[in-house]
């Protein structure tokens, strides 16, 4: 029995694509002059006739399924970027980023400058990768708010009688910023009105701009802004998951670049990140789309580590002698790892990979991280 005689039966759309052909598809060679491929089915025993142009492939680029933009450029943090004193960013929005618990808020800047604000004029944001700590935006762990005009201030920007009236106190900030010339800054002075930072979109899923030992990808389930340490993605839970994966830490690898290419931390810029290679979402099946979010709920309920914790190495010593990519093993990746193991897992069922293969991407992952460390210390 021919090998096209044994799923025959099981080609679902078998009756449709011979009526598109209009002639019989029993054979292989028929099939492939009518245009067709056989594929099989990613949850069953089925089989389907697919032209290639139907046909998603299993890796796609960031930049080809998702919008990439910058974060905040202020042209002027010490005005733009402030701490709340007495009270912490959690404590100011425990109602959500829309619902501040107290119409004023006493701050204090980078110059030194400390006084009074309208707590409509202040969002969380996230200054530094270091202020997080696990893969999902915790009010908790933000220390900053960041200086933009409420909703009805954006509609009428050039009303300043409106602004002194409804708002003397960011009114009474501003013309103290322009008393210490931030308006005539370069980025301020490009702007329409200095002070109005621009669009107040916001995505869920976060990018790192430079990483060195800790790749993550954050998700901003908490609704607030980044500043130009981070990339917006315009993208959701799934994706933010497959951008955690290894796979997509060896692409971020590959595409990143160091600076002066003397090794260290990883820079991307957004059209590096545009380039960066992860599981495509319409690959997944309900099954493995449900297990991927289970194992990125896990991963992002615990802090966030090194890539050499993550794989299950030791802390590692001055010259990095003690992290040998070839002595990794998949066993030590899942007792150290659970979640992380079966995150990737599934990506790794998905593009069909071999214990071999799935283990040659860690290795892959830790020699080049291990190797540009290395080559770092070295100039």
């Amino acid at each position: 029995m021919s090998p096209i005689a044994e799923i025959i039966d099981r080609i679902a759309n078998l009756a449709e694509a011979e009526q598109a052909a209009g002639k019989p598809l029993r054979t292989l060679e028929a099939i492939r002059q009518a245009g067709y491929r056989i594929v099989k089915a990613r949850d069953g025993d089925r089989y389907f006739l697919a032209r290639q142009s139907d046909l998603q492939p299993l890796l796609v680029k960031l930049g080809d399924i998702a919008e990439v933009r910058f974060g905040i450029k202020t042209g002027a943090n010490e005005f733009f970027y402030l701490e709340p004193i007495g009270i912490s960013v959690a404590q100011l929005f425990r109602g959500g980023v829309h619902q501040p618990a107290v119409p004023t808020v006493r701050v204090q800047n980078g110059a030194g400058w400390q006084g009074e604000l309208e707590t409509a004029w202040l969002r969380p944001v996230i200054k530094s990768p270091r202020e997080l700590k696990t893969l999902r935006v915790r009010l908790d762990d933000l220390r900053y708010l960041v200086f933009m005009p409420p909703d009805d201030v954006r509609q009428r920007l050039h009303d300043t009688a409106y602004l002194k009236q409804r708002y003397p106190k960011a009114y009474a900030y501003i013309h103290w910023g322009e008393g210490q010339g931030y308006h005539r800054r370069p980025t301020c002075a490009a702007r329409p009105v200095w002070w109005n930072l621009g669009s107040t979109e916001i995505s869920q899923v976060g990018f790192v701009e430079r990483y060195q030992q800790r790749y993550f990808v954050i998700y901003n389930e908490a609704s607030v802004f980044f500043n130009k340490s981070f990339y917006y993605v315009n993208g959701d839970r799934l994706l933010c998951a497959s951008l955690n994966t290894s796979v997509a830490q060896l692409s971020a690898e590959l595409v990143g670049r160091t600076p002066g290419g003397g090794g260290g931390p990883v820079d991307l810029d957004v059209e590096m990140a545009k380039e960066i290679h992860l599981p495509n979402p319409a690959a997944f099946t309900a099954s493995q789309r449900d297990r991927l979010l289970e194992a990125f709920e896990q991963m992002a309920s615990r802090e966030v580590r090194s890539i050499f914790e993550e794989l299950g190495y030791p802390k590692p010593n001055r010259d990095y002698s003690n992290i040998d990519p070839h002595a990794l093993t998949l066993q030590q990746v899942r007792c150290a790892s659970p979640d992380r193991y079966a995150l990737d897992a599934v990506v790794f069922e998905v593009l069909g990979l071999s214990e071999s293969e799935r283990l040659a991407v860690y290795r892959s992952v830790v020699e080049l991280v291990r190797n540009r460390l290395v080559k770092a210390r070295s100039v």
